[in-house]
């Protein structure tokens, strides 16, 4: 299963509430990073339920936004990159 994942934190000024890091980095241990808050790639799909369970404990319901494309295959998607590819080596942290 390929799955393009995106997150959001809606409200950063509560810095309490900011969980960023926590969502990136459990999201992190499945998918690879291509954006600050953009993750790609191939899951099982036992993973992911994982993934999503997992986040469901972590996200705030009232300021974060999660949104999971899942696709069977990845031949179904075409991959366009404009600038540089993020998802490169030399960037990752």
């Amino acid at each position: 299963m390929y799955v393009i994942l995106f997150y959001d934190i809606a409200n950063k000024s509560l810095k309490e509430k900011d969980n960023s890091r926590t969502i990136r980095k459990t999201v992190e241990k499945y998918l690879t990073r291509v954006q600050f808050s953009v993750f790609e790639g191939e899951i099982r799909p036992s993973d992911l339920k994982k993934l999503k369970i997992h986040l469901q404990k972590v996200a705030y319901k009232e300021f974060d936004s999660i949104i999971i494309y899942e696709s069977t295959r990845m031949n179904y998607t075409d991959r366009v990159v404009i600038g540089v590819d993020k998802s490169d080596d030399i960037f990752t942290m």
